[in-house]
């Protein structure tokens, strides 16, 4: 079975015996399936297969007369094509047929022809009916009904994006008419737009997904047409992050500079404060839920649970510089306020919650003429893991502090055996990142930022949301 490049219609090639082919001039011979339709035309393949297996004789190719073939079934040697459109055409079709033997397609035909073949159809019609898919953006949508269940914000919002661009470009049609040829082009489209390899990527392994699911649904039939056209060899392009040195951050966390980015925002007072001292992600701090904050063996810990890895799950206990500035404190009345989040207030947008406090923490860094293409809020978790580093603590108890693994340790197979440690173990490490003689805290203060959030919230008649204690 063969699909042709120009129409997209399916043929079925059988190649002639070479005494058969030396009489008409023809190595192969093809009939049109007259759909473009995998499954239709697998089915009618299929069926003819049968009716030549079923009615094959030894084939004596010395008795098979070109001409009176040709008559009979209009053979058309310059594109190698019959016509069979009644059953005695058929049946004598078949005669041939019996001289014939299936063969791999070519890369392309050249010219194809219109030929109807109303009685194959027809029959092939009465075996298997027509399967009929939805309209791609009934697909996407009822898609959409389960990933959200799955899937982030911020993930379903890329897939979105993903799948209106593929529509604009080749609407809204049966789902099961794309195919490989349809992928083909709008990765072309892509690259045309000057998009990176690791881009054009992501934009093809949403729409994988989307064709996985459609095959789960029954709304595609064949094989996923994405496969096999991944950019090869592409990769993220990552701009280098630089850490934070000594003079920089006494002026990110000088008081009368660090007010200016707190702006009465809790979120923009503790987010930089808690990353400095743990390590954090920006999006693990700014989603912070009360039921992370636990206690084992008298020690106030984060427990990170919704991580971007597997090794991002873990527990970082609470710098008691942070306890000293009150972030327990902190806590506390937010859950008195009936509230389950650090950080209620932030929408969970496709860029999570972090996109307030990043954007707010780059314009501090402008407006104290520290902002560099190589540093950003990201920045302060290169700090945390150099400066444990630089302070002894061991590659072992840096991954488990922070997740991060480096590429050369990844090669260690000693970190797939590698459980948790001690939470005091992992308390002695997280001490080593004092700041004391860098930055001055003294004038820190949340709570002006805190009464002015909740002045603002309507009262909640939740119950207080209470710390929940953990013990080993």
């Amino acid at each position: 079975m063969h699909r042709d490049k120009k129409s997209g219609a399916y043929f079925f090639r059988y190649k002639l015996p070479v005494a058969l082919a030396q009489r008409l001039g023809k190595v192969s011979m093809y009939l049109s399936l007259r759909t473009k339709d995998y499954h239709e035309a697998k089915t009618s393949a299929l069926l003819l297969n049968y009716h030549l297996e079923m009615s094959r004789k030894k084939p004596i190719a010395q008795q098979f007369n070109p001409d009176d073939a040709r008559e009979l079934l209009k053979i058309d040697l310059k594109n190698g094509i019959f016509e069979a459109d009644t059953p005695e055409e058929l049946k004598e079709g078949l005669k041939v047929l019996e001289l014939m033997r299936i063969a791999g397609a070519p890369d392309h035909i050249e010219q194809v022809g219109v030929l109807p073949t109303p009685y194959v159809a027809q029959a092939v019609a009465q075996v298997q009916p027509k399967r009929s898919s939805p309209k791609y953006s009934v697909v996407v949508e009822e898609y959409f009904k389960d990933a959200q269940l799955a899937l982030k914000p911020s993930t379903l919002y890329k897939q979105q994006q993903s799948f209106k661009l593929f529509a604009k470009r080749h609407n809204d049609l049966s789902f099961s008419e794309y195919g490989k040829d349809e992928i083909k082009s709008f990765k072309s489209h892509l690259l045309a737009g000057e998009k990176t390899g690791h881009t054009v990527n992501q934009y093809l392994s949403h729409l994988k997904s989307l064709f996985e699911y459609a095959i789960g649904h029954d709304y595609y039939f064949g094989e996923n047409p994405v496969d096999g056209l991944m950019v090869k060899g592409a990769k993220k392009v990552v701009t280098p992050r630089e850490q934070f040195h000594h003079s920089e951050l006494k002026e990110i966390y000088k008081w009368e500079n660090y007010e200016w980015l707190v702006y009465n925002k809790p979120d923009y007072f503790w987010g930089p404060l808690i990353c400095l001292f743990s390590g954090l992600r920006i999006e693990e701090a700014t989603s912070l839920s009360i039921r992370n904050i636990k206690e084992n063996d008298g020690v106030p810990f984060f427990n990170i649970q919704d991580a971007k890895t597997r090794s991002g799950v873990r527990m970082v206990p609470i710098h008691s510089t942070l306890i000293r500035l009150g972030l327990l404190d902190y806590i506390e009345e937010v859950g008195k306020a009936g509230h389950e989040k650090l950080f209620w207030y932030l929408v969970d947008g496709h860029n999570g919650t972090k996109k307030n406090l990043s954007r707010r923490f780059s314009l501090h860094l402008k407006r104290l003429k520290l902002k560099e293409n190589s540093n950003c809020f990201h920045s302060l978790r290169h700090t945390v893991i150099t400066r444990l580093a630089a302070q002894g603590v061991n590659n072992s108890t840096i991954y488990l502090l922070t997740g991060h693994i480096s590429s050369d340790d990844a090669k260690n197979a000693h970190f797939e055996y590698l459980h948790d440690l001690p939470m005091l173990a992992l308390q002695r490490a997280v001490e080593k990142l004092d700041f004391g003689n860098i930055i001055d805290l003294s004038g820190y203060d949340y709570k002006p930022s805190l009464q002015n959030v909740l002045k603002h919230q309507a009262p909640k008649s939740k119950p207080t949301v209470q710390i929940n204690r953990r013990k080993a």
